[in-house]
């Protein structure tokens, strides 16, 4: 088993890669013949690291990149990342560094789509680019209203290629509202065919995201998006066998014991009902515990047992109750969540979901890559 660590913390990120592998092909297995993917590698590939990630999956084959900000789409051109990357968030600047890295814009915004056109008529410049379409999740994206002026805007242009109209589902992930995904979806093809009759082009159409790959294959269209399924947790639950991607680990920096009546941390808010060994870990909420997990909140494995966290959660440490754990010494690893205690149930106490549980993870954690 190969490791690449990056940063000297205590506390670090294990990224599976193997397992990454693992739930890339389990979802290219459920794709239609002829359907291609793009990865969400934003925020830093969920946390886990976007350049490494990205090399992973330029060896898989898979056809598209795509990240939130243009600075992480260049972070990957420096990094020899040579596969299509979009950019969903481009905003209305920086359109000259899109064109020198090989950068497709999301374009969402009839005043986006003027500066861009500007741009490149003034200086000769031609890019790839990618249609946004509101179909009701109403954040980003042309609204059918919009339609026709952007064919008109687009109808004799020579400067932007449209490789693909795409939209996002704002709830593929559960039954309740299958309907709103159908009628997303017939509302999708319905703007995209008009601007494609319109433009006379015929772009890739994706709107299905990890939840909708394996719930609505009739919509996989010539692309889908493949996001924190790839990471190892599916929330619609139809996706079975993924693998845990990433673990949270700290190390016990000192254990001390305090007899009864005694308490830890701030604010004293927990107190020895016996004497009780309290081992002190080397991760707090700057690193991406969050507060909300302390006190018996969460329960971290060590030797394999869950122990309880104890006190308030520090920012650079927390306190752990090991005295029913046998053989606990100095320097032994923790384990925040992985495979056993899961990133989606410490999302739970959160009361958020896994991706904010990814993505809240410090950059000081070091990130440790393994390939078995």
């Amino acid at each position: 088993m190969d490791k690449l660590e990056q940063r000297a913390h205590e506390s670090s990120l294990e990224i599976n890669l193997s397992a990454l592998k693992h739930n890339l092909e389990l979802y290219q297995s459920k794709i239609h013949s002829g359907t291609g993917i793009m990865v969400m590698i934003k925020a830093r590939a969920y946390g886990s690291g976007s350049i490494e990630v990205a090399r992973i999956l330029q060896q898989q084959g898979v056809e598209y990149l795509s990240v939130a900000y243009i600075d992480e789409g260049i972070d990957l051109r420096k990094a020899g990342i040579t596969l299509p990357i979009m950019v969903m968030n481009s905003g209305m600047d920086f359109i000259e560094r899109m064109v020198e890295y090989d950068l497709e814009p999301e374009i969402y915004a009839p005043k986006q789509l003027d500066n861009l056109l500007t741009y490149l008529s003034r200086n000769d410049e031609k890019i790839r680019a990618h249609l946004k379409l509101d179909t009701g999740m109403h954040r980003l994206g042309f609204t059918m209203d919009e339609v026709e002026m952007l064919i008109e805007k687009l109808k004799d242009n020579t400067s932007i290629q449209i490789v693909s109209i795409f939209s996002h589902l704002a709830g593929s992930g559960e039954a309740l509202f299958d309907d709103y995904t159908n009628y997303q979806a017939a509302y999708f093809e319905k703007m995209a065919k008009t601007i494609s009759t319109g433009l006379r082009i015929n772009p890739m159409k994706h709107i299905l995201n990890s939840s909708g790959i394996a719930r609505f294959p009739q919509f996989q269209y010539e692309m889908v998006r493949l996001g924190i399924g790839l990471y190892g947790f599916d929330p619609s639950g139809f996706v079975l066998d993924l693998k845990t991607v990433m673990t949270l680990k700290a190390r016990i920096s000192r254990i001390k014991t305090i007899t009864e009546g005694n308490t830890v941390g701030y604010d004293r808010r927990w107190k020895a009902l016996r004497t009780s060994n309290i081992a002190t870990i080397s991760i707090g909420y700057a690193d991406g515990l969050r507060r909300q997990a302390g006190n018996g909140k969460w329960q971290v494995l060590i030797h394999g047992s869950r122990v309880d966290i104890v006190g308030s959660i520090c920012m650079d440490m927390t306190m752990v109750d090991v005295t029913d754990i046998p053989g606990v010494q100095e320097g032994d690893e923790v384990t925040i969540f992985g495979e056993v205690n899961r990133a989606d149930k410490l999302a739970e106490v959160y009361q958020t979901i896994p991706y904010e549980v990814f993505t809240g993870i410090s950059s000081r954690v070091k990130r440790t890559y393994i390939m078995e």
